[in-house]
């Protein structure tokens, strides 16, 4: 499992939320190990127009000088994004290319991915393909978007397939079109027959303009309300 923040909000990241998933993913108090496998973020900033600043690496964000110079100085009248600490399942699938989020076109939409969790094999068309399981995941929803669906439409169809196949389906996908701009979806979900850690671990909370995976919200504080189970919400 990893740790997962989305926002969509208004001049500059709260340095107390940045500050915190940092320090979550060196010392996960819901886990007995880090999440030092790579990270990653993809910012959609409006100021006169849209721009998108993305960034991913191998490094452990407490390790990344970036991490901390980087999300803190953005702003912009709207910022949309993502922000990622991985833990891989699989370490032979680590480093930079297997770091989140992920980014696809797909018919007139630029989507990119984020996801925390495991999600068996057997859901896959092409289960043997060197790929995670999140990718592979999100390439169901961009054939689906290909095919004609909305972004929210694919997102949501999969999400719900994937189900008995998963551990955790939390993520956020976010869609960006010359005509709609960014839009970010995060779903919620965990297969509670197949927890391999504290239950609370899996859980996913909205703070004002940001959802996060439950382990920030013991340095954020008890304002954090949990999403819907089993849905997904537009942020």
């Amino acid at each position: 499992m990893c740790r997962l923040l989305a926002f969509n909000t208004k001049g500059k990241l709260d340095e107390k939320v940045v500050e915190a998933f940092a320090e979550v993913a060196r010392h996960d108090v819901l886990s007995s190990s880090p999440h030092s496998d790579g990270w990653g973020m993809s910012v959609f900033v409006y100021e006169k127009s849209w721009r998108n600043i993305s960034y991913k690496t191998g490094l452990p964000a407490f390790e990344d000088p970036l991490y901390k110079r980087l999300p803190v100085t953005i702003e912009g009248e709207r910022l949309v994004g993502i922000i990622h600490a991985r833990k891989a399942g699989k370490k032979f699938l680590t480093g930079l290319s297997h770091s989140h989020p992920y980014h696809a076109k797909a018919g007139v939409y630029e989507l990119f991915f984020a996801h925390n969790g495991s999600i068996s094999r057997k859901f896959f068309e092409n289960p043997s393909l060197p790929y995670t399981d999140s990718y592979l995941f999100f390439l169901e929803i961009v054939k689906r978007v290909n095919q004609g669906a909305t972004p929210l439409e694919a997102y949501a169809e999969v999400f719900e397939r994937a189900k008995p196949f998963s551990s955790s389906l939390n993520s956020v996908l976010i869609s960006y079109s010359e005509s709609e701009g960014p839009r970010v979806y995060a779903g919620y979900y965990y297969n509670k027959e197949r927890l391999r850690e504290r239950e609370e671990y899996y859980k996913v909370f909205r703070y004002k303009d940001y959802v996060f995976s439950s382990t920030l919200k013991y340095y954020i504080g008890n304002d954090a309300e949990e999403l819907i189970y089993g849905d997904i919400i537009n942020l």
